[in-house]
């Protein structure tokens, strides 16, 4: 329930803010005819519009979210090959993009079944790299100044270490009788 008002709430945002202006310069531009009519109802047309929109992006949502997992487990996938195979393994071009291809092929099938769970799991990952990076600079910039590598990993084992313990924290074992 909490994806259908949020996804419906972001579409209403999205036609009102985005959608509608456009389609009200694409009829000033060219059905200058109708422009009289947007413009006298203009409120009533954004609300119109914002509800089709919204409408219209939580019925892609599915497709929206296997996309959006595919490309992020594709270019996860061929960040860690490259970043930790290729000093000890070197491979043809094809093998990275296939390696991609099916780590982006199973983050985006378990994205559409558990899509509650991966959304939560995208937004720690992207919050824990978020308070790693922050940390990170105002560490750089106040207390010694880092390395760019030596930057890159620390604020690589920092996101990684924020995410782990708040993966545990929201998703580990329960003890009994506490």
């Amino acid at each position: 329930m909490v994806e259908l008002v949020t996804l419906l709430a972001m579409g209403l945002i999205v036609g009102y803010g985005y959608v509608s202006p456009l389609i009200f310069n694409f009829v000033e531009k060219f059905l200058p005819q109708l422009s009289n009519s947007f413009q006298s109802n203009a409120l009533l047309y954004s609300i119109i519009i914002s509800v089709i929109f919204a409408v219209i992006f939580y019925s892609l949502y599915k497709s929206i979210i296997f996309l959006g997992s595919f490309i992020i487990s594709f270019l996860v996938g061929s960040f860690l090959i490259k970043s930790f195979l290729t000093p000890y393994l070197t491979l043809e071009w094809y093998v990275y993009v296939v390696i991609g291809l099916l780590t982006g092929l199973i983050g985006g099938l378990y994205a559409v079944r558990n899509s509650s769970k991966f959304v939560g799991l995208v937004s720690t990952a992207v919050c824990s790299f978020i308070l790693a990076s922050i940390a990170s600079s105002f560490f750089d910039k106040y207390v010694f100044a880092l390395n760019n590598t030596v930057f890159g990993w620390i604020v690589f084992v920092l996101s990684l270490f924020i995410f782990l313990v708040r993966i545990t924290k929201l998703w580990g074992v329960k003890e009994h009788g506490k």
